[in-house]
């Protein structure tokens, strides 16, 4: 579920939605010391504030979780449904079509199977293919949509694993990949070294060398992409 989850929260994880909670409730006790210079209030605003943002984003995964599994459940049920019609329909003397195809391939298929073909397609009733195929002497018929038997509870965990989304690459080397990303990671990480590092000043001015030439590169970036894009 950590790959829905992603989905669910903007491609956040679980520890980047800690440290949102984290911020925004710190930023609440802050705020509220800052006005009132109390100590006690703000703390208890901060650990409510955290409670608040916890049980918000628990709400949020419950609800997509639940309309995900009513999703994947109706999914399994149609084609459940549509597996049994197409079996019903073979039984007969006509041909399925699946999903329902546009004028000119139902010509085609009336010109290869010949007069007197009965045509099944699913969906809504389109009178365009029903009149082209009587053109061809040939007839088509459409069945709605309908709803199979209950899958189990096993059945749509497997579906859901089947498709959960994958990430196509990792977050770090995309970073790095991009135009003067590596100058503002390194500037970044040369200004927190400085922190534990002798010789604070020297570190400082490289890091912050670094990021003057990633935010150079950037722009430079963005500016061509603009003049490329119509």
């Amino acid at each position: 579920m950590r790959a829905y989850k992603r989905q669910c929260f903007q491609g956040r994880s679980a520890a980047a939605r800690w440290l949102d909670r984290l911020f925004f409730s710190s930023l609440c006790g802050v705020g509220l010391y800052i006005l009132l210079g109390k100590l006690l209030p703000s703390l208890l605003l901060l650990g409510s504030a955290l409670l608040l943002f916890t049980l918000w984003d628990g709400r949020r995964w419950s609800r997509f979780e639940r309309k995900l599994y009513e999703s994947v459940r109706d999914r399994l049920r149609r084609e459940d449904w549509l597996l049994q019609e197409a079996e019903r329909i073979r039984q007969g003397d006509g041909k399925l079509l699946y999903p329902t195809p546009e004028g000119d391939a139902l010509s085609g298929f009336c010109l290869r199977y010949g007069p007197g073909t009965a045509f099944h397609c699913i969906g809504e009733e389109e009178k365009d293919l029903v009149a082209r195929a009587e053109v061809f002497r040939c007839t088509v018929t459409f069945h709605p949509w309908g709803f199979g038997a209950e899958p189990s509870l096993e059945a749509v965990n497997e579906r859901l694993k089947h498709d959960a989304p994958e990430r196509q690459v990792k977050l770090w080397p995309a970073l790095l990949r991009l135009p003067g990303n590596r100058y503002l990671l390194t500037g970044c990480l040369l200004l927190l070294l400085s922190v534990f590092l002798r010789r604070a000043l020297y570190w400082r001015l490289l890091g912050t060398l670094c990021l003057f030439i990633g935010a150079i590169r950037r722009c430079f970036q963005t500016v061509l992409t603009i003049k490329k894009s119509p």
